[in-house]
């Protein structure tokens, strides 16, 4: 057999890695039809947006068969998805993006590499603890519906209701209290990513005049989410104190971007390892449909802690 050219992704390459990526999970979930896999969402031109350099490429005799993306959250570095074109599956080309994904992970010198799976796939974590990642605790992807009539609770604003400058601002903002949770944990890439792509926005909460949390918000058609839907993709509050009542205020704020988008599904998930934010979102009426695994490379904890307030989706 030819071995795969492993390379960077292109825009040229994107349509393409598309329908790979929805055939492959449409397949792997038992969809009647793969093809159907997050309807008019998209994960795969976000993805490339927010971090180009983190994008992969397999070819096989000239042909794309394979894509996967890293995603650049400053010190933290989430591997996947990784996707392989059903009809070269079992031929070793996942293990190939792996060597070339993993190296450039090492390369860019994430302290903390992490990746989300399917606990029910053996084969899938067999392969990745292959590399070093070792699973940690069960995350849950979890949903609640919204009422459509609710507004965006005081003391919050969009990231996109803001000047030039003022997004500059917001931005060192959100690092800075991404910073709080893990050192150097930056979520800019992905802020830039949604206001660019137009999928989404990013809720800012104000406590006393002072920036205290986040979140980003995928919403609309070529989003992870879709039209149907608000996915969000990551948020989190300073922890401390008054971490609990300002997470729910955020929680609020995620449900009333919702509620304007016209968008009754709100999903928001969390590892259970971070105890309170988990059992906070079931008091929110949030309901697990989705179980996953995280697996953390070195085998650490991470930010997967008691105390710690934040939903995140590395699916």
């Amino acid at each position: 057999m030819i071995d795969p050219v492993i390379r960077k992704l292109t825009k040229s390459d994107l349509a393409a890695a598309d329908l790979i990526n929805r055939e492959a999970f449409g397949t792997f979930f038992g969809l009647e039809n793969p093809m159907d896999f997050r309807g008019d969402g998209d994960v795969v031109q976000g993805r490339f947006r927010a971090n180009p350099d983190g994008a992969f490429a397999a070819d096989l005799d000239g042909e794309l068969v394979a894509c996967g993306f890293v995603m650049d959250w400053g010190s933290v570095g989430i591997f996947g998805p990784l996707t392989v074109d059903v009809k070269h599956w079992g031929k070793g080309i996942a293990r190939a993006m792996m060597d070339a994904m993993v190296g450039y992970m090492d390369a860019r010198g994430f302290a903390l590499q992490g990746l989300f799976t399917h606990p029910q796939s053996a084969k899938h974590i067999r392969l990745y603890e292959e590399y070093g990642f070792r699973m940690q605790r069960i995350t849950a992807v979890m949903d609640r519906q919204v009422d459509l009539s609710q507004a965006m609770p005081p003391a919050t604003m969009l990231y996109s209701s803001l000047g030039a400058t003022a997004q500059r601002a917001a931005l060192e903002q959100c690092r800075s209290i991404a910073g709080t949770i893990e050192a150097g944990l930056d979520l800019s890439r992905e802020i830039q990513s949604i206001a660019q792509g137009g999928f989404g926005d990013t809720v800012l909460l104000r406590s006393e005049g002072q920036p205290v949390g986040f979140a980003c918000c995928h919403q609309g058609a070529g989003s992870e989410a879709g039209s149907g839907q608000t996915v969000v993709k990551f948020a989190c509050v300073v922890p401390g104190p008054a971490a609990a009542e300002q997470f729910a205020r955020l929680v609020e704020a995620c449900a009333g971007f919702a509620a304007q988008r016209g968008t009754a599904r709100l999903v928001a998930g969390t590892n259970t390892g971070r105890s309170e934010c988990y059992e906070a979102l079931l008091e929110y009426g949030f309901r697990t449909w989705m179980n996953g695994v995280a697996m953390i490379r070195p085998a650490t904890d991470g930010y997967n802690l008691p105390g710690i307030f934040a939903i995140d989706d590395w699916r």
